[in-house]
């Protein structure tokens, strides 16, 4: 996990990767998740424990990130 970045940008990065396209060509993900909570709960190391994982979609992938900030985009 890069610890510099912010989770929701990796995810928003990961996402338009796998669809060729910009980054800001993406729906805002702040419309399926609350971004901010994202990134404090289970996007740093040194943030607040966390033992479990949340789902969502977004842009048409199901997303799923476990309590260690790893990310899986299916």
């Amino acid at each position: 996990m890069d610890t510099q970045t912010p989770l929701s940008i990796q995810l928003v990065t990961e996402i338009s990767r796998r669809e060729g396209v910009e980054p800001f060509e993406l729906p805002p993900l702040e419309d399926c998740v609350d971004t901010e909570s994202l990134d404090k709960l289970f996007g740093r190391a040194d943030g607040p424990f966390v033992d479990g994982w949340v789902r969502f979609q977004y842009a048409g992938y199901e997303v799923t990130i476990s309590h260690t900030g790893e990310f899986e985009v299916a």
